[in-house]
Order: structure tokens, then sequence, then C-alpha cells
């Protein structure tokens, strides 16, 4: 069985006032695809474990991924989307496709990448060849792809710790496919509703995520997934979603999808966000009483596409003269670069942050102490991607009063503890632990932090949906329209 492996992976913030360009995006094709996935925990990662277990010949096209951003210049994506079809292009004949995708992304005069994607592979290779997809839990998605691929998994969990799983089930399902024992049918359906990010380790998500397993077991039902939508993407599709693929019978997939969509619609008050303004957050924190406890920078997680520079739970940190607090990881390039100037042990006056969009706050102006510079580089531990290399680009650890800094000079959502460690933190010392990021640290930081508070704040990523400018989303919509109705 010959496979060609690709895809391209972004989520997409259209609140963002830039552009993801082709300069966003880490591209790899041909042999550096595989080493760059080989035993990561990656989709890529998984379809090449299972395609080396059934002796397939893998083909590795191309496969582009970025940090979540803005809506992808129509140049970038053109670009991209031309390249991985030269490459599988190159690599025909050929059995199979598998596409890692997200679900979420957008570029300007296509809209939905992922339906676009699949639509070219499928005209490329004809009615054949066998095209299987992973997405990401928080894909909002497009009925139209289920008429361009035969299998989608997405993952079930919050933080994305299956992500090998799902690419190993991408490829584990193409025997059947070709010998005829499975025939996939795909039912995907739709909630009029709004879902802010929520873990599934816990809560009512977790409660969904048991409900989706227990259908599972039974023998017909492929797969049934519940996606929660990225509703900092404005379009037609943004929201939550149920996906059930059944072994021929379409009825039995779409009966499944509209079981776990109703359980997730008479729940949906469970999923309102418990959000505290900054000041408030830090205060919940310094009550909790059971240390290491994180502090969650929930308006400007760079992992849902926001600038990584925003200051206002750095200011209120600041404000409440906190001691053994750290702080990961701020964006910005040129503050890096004063530090390096001027060498670890010196005292700089800087301005820290707030400098990409004025709704994530004004830049801090502060002394700071140059305790520790590094290369940024290191390798991920988390069970969400553990194995892959990770490059924040040049780094320094600031000290401002009490509280420890990490500066990165390229985005970063912390999903483990190593982007502290590498400048000699040990997290598990602290009081109060602040992160940019909002979910996807849970499982890196496991056995670590004790309890953990959400601080809001204006920015593109903000709890508040009233203060985001919604244009093409379907209403009616809840919460933002109490009459809307499932």
């Amino acid at each position: 069985m010959r496979i060609a492996l690709g895809g391209i992976l972004h989520e997409t913030n259209t609140f963002r006032n830039e552009d993801a360009q082709l300069s966003d995006f880490d591209i790899v094709r041909g042999e550096s695809l595989i080493a760059a996935h080989q035993g990561v925990r990656s989709y890529i990662g998984g379809m090449l474990n299972a395609a080396a277990t059934m002796g397939a010949t893998v083909l590795p096209a191309m496969f582009a991924s970025a940090e979540a951003g803005g809506t992808i210049s129509e140049r970038a994506y053109s670009g991209m989307v031309d390249n991985l079809l030269d490459e599988i292009r190159t690599a025909l004949p050929i059995d199979a496709v598998g596409l890692a995708l997200h679900g979420a992304g957008i570029a300007r005069g296509v809209g939905n990448i992922e339906v676009d994607i699949c639509r070219k592979v499928r005209q490329l290779v004809g009615p054949t060849t066998k095209i299987v997809v992973t997405l990401d839990l928080h894909g909002n998605l497009d009925r139209q792809i289920s008429e361009y691929v035969d299998a989608i998994f997405g993952t079930n969990y919050h933080p994305h710790t299956d992500m090998f799983e799902r690419g190993q089930d991408a490829i584990n399902i193409l025997p059947g496919l070709f010998d005829g024992t499975v025939v996939p049918r795909i039912h995907i359906e739709k909630l009029p509703f709004l879902m802010v990010t929520s873990t599934t380790m816990h809560g009512p998500a977790a409660e969904v995520e048991k409900l989706c397993r227990q259908i599972e077991d039974d023998p017909d039902i492929i797969a049934c997934t519940f996606f929660h939508g990225f509703v900092w993407t404005d379009t037609p599709d943004t929201g939550p979603s149920v996906l059930a693929v059944s072994n021929r019978n379409i009825e039995k997939a779409a009966e499944a999808a509209r079981r776990v969509a109703r359980f997730v619609w008479d729940n949906r008050d469970k999923f309102r966000p418990n959000a505290l303004a900054p000041k408030e957050a830090i205060a919940s924190a310094l009550d909790a009483g059971d240390w290491p406890v994180a502090v969650l920078d929930g308006g400007d997680d760079p992992g849902g596409g926001c600038p990584g520079d925003g200051t206002y739970l750095l200011r209120a940190m600041l404000e409440a003269n906190l001691v053994d607090a750290c702080f990961a990881a701020m964006f910005d390039p040129s503050v890096v670069a004063q530090a390096h100037e001027a060498g670890v042990g010196a005292t700089i006056e800087i301005e820290l942050g707030g400098k990409i969009d004025p709704r994530h706050g004004a830049p801090v102006a502060s002394s700071a102490y140059i305790k520790a510079l590094t290369d940024g580089n290191f390798l991920c531990q988390s069970p969400m991607g553990r194995g892959s290399q990770v490059s924040v680009g040049r780094t320094v650890r600031l000290q401002i009063g009490a509280i420890d800094i990490v500066v990165v000079s390229e985005r970063h959502q912390p999903i483990d503890p190593e982007i502290f460690l590498l400048h000699g933190i040990d997290v598990s010392r602290y009081r109060i632990v602040a992160l940019k990021c909002t979910n996807h640290w849970r499982a890196g930081f496991a056995g670590i932090v004790k309890r953990d508070f959400l601080a809001d704040s204006p920015g593109i990523m903000s709890r508040d949906l009233k203060t985001h400018l919604y244009r093409q989303i379907l209403r009616p919509v809840w919460p933002l329209d109490p009459q809307a109705t499932y």
C-alpha cells in the first residue's frame, strides 16, 4: 500500500488584525517531514507509526503548521496548497492520502481551507484513492468535507493528548476500506451554540466525552466525536458539532450524533466560562492555600491566535507586589534583543509587551534584572506532542520585583514546564505560575499545579463574547440570542 502524508494545519482567529503569512508557517516536506514526526506524539507521528506497523510505503508530501493566528493571506495559502498538491502529484500512483488538518482554518478568498484542501486533493487523486483526515477538537466543521473524504477522525481530548492515536486511526482504517469490510458513513450535526474552550479532564466536556465513548462501544460506530468549535473564528460554520461515523448505516450515524448534540444542548448552561478579572484572579490565587496555583492569561493566549504580548495580567501581578511568582511566555523580540545586548547580570530599562494590538494593553515600563539568556530551543515533554522540537527564538528571564518573567522572540503557549526549566525555574517551588495558555497546559503540568484561575481581559480571546463583532455566524445562536433553539 502506498500512502501519501501531508496537510496544512492552522487555527484561525479572524478577530486578529494581522494576516498569517507564509513566514509564520513551519513547512516540512519529503524526508524532513518524516524526521520531524517520527516517534513524536502528533497526528503525522501516529500515521507514520500505523503505516510502519502494516508495512505500507509512506510517500511524504508537505506538511505546514503554525501557531494559531490571523486569517491566512491569499498568497500564503495558495502557495502552500499548490505545493501540497505538487508533492502528492509527484508521489502518484498512490492508494491513499492521509491529511493532518485542523478544522478552523480560514484563508482570504477561500474561507474554510479544510474543505478546499480536501476538494482539490480529491480532484487530483480521483474517486478510487482513499482520503483519510484528522481534525482538531476545535474545528468548526463544514458538512461539505464529508463529500470529499472517506473517513474523519477528530481528537477527543482537550488538551489534545490523543493526536497520535487519531493519526493511527486514520491509517488503520485503510485495509477495511480496500477490502470492503468498512464502508464509512459520515454525519455532522451542528449546534446553534457559541462555546468557549473547555477542558475534557473534568466538568461538562468530560461528561460529553464519556457519552461519546459509550456510543463507540457499538461495533457499528467507527467514531463519535464532539467538536467544541473555535468561537473566535467568525464564519457560518463557527460553533460546536458532533461527528459520527458508522459502518454502512447513515441513519445510525445520524442518531448517534443527535443523541450527543441533544445532551450538549440540554447542558449548555454548564459550559459558561468561569472567568475573573485579572486582579480578582490573583486575589483568588493568593487565597488558595495550596501551592502552586496557575493563573491563566485567557484574553491573550497565543494558542488561540492572540499576540502573546498582552499586559493586563502582568500589570495586575506587579501591582499586587507578588512574591514567589513566575510568568511565561511574554512575546517581545525587541526586549529580548535589548537583554542579549546588555548581558546576564545587567539591569535595563524596558517597555515590555503591548506593542502589537492596543486591545491587549499598553507596554509595561520598568527596570528589569537579566537573570538568564537562552537560544529558546527545547523538546516538548507534554503528552500533547511529546518529542517534538520547540523553538521560540532567543529568550530572556527577567526579574521585575520578585516576579520571574520569561520573554520570547516567537509566540509561545507553555503546555509543559520546559520553557521555565530552560531558564532555571522550577515551577513547583513557586506559589503562583502565570501562563499565557488556557487549557493545553493541563496535561503537561499535571501533578504540579494544584488549582487554576482564569483571568479574562479585553482582547481577541475575551470570554465576553458580546465584545466581539460577529458578522458571519448564523443567528440566532446561544448565548448571544437566548431564544435560540435546537
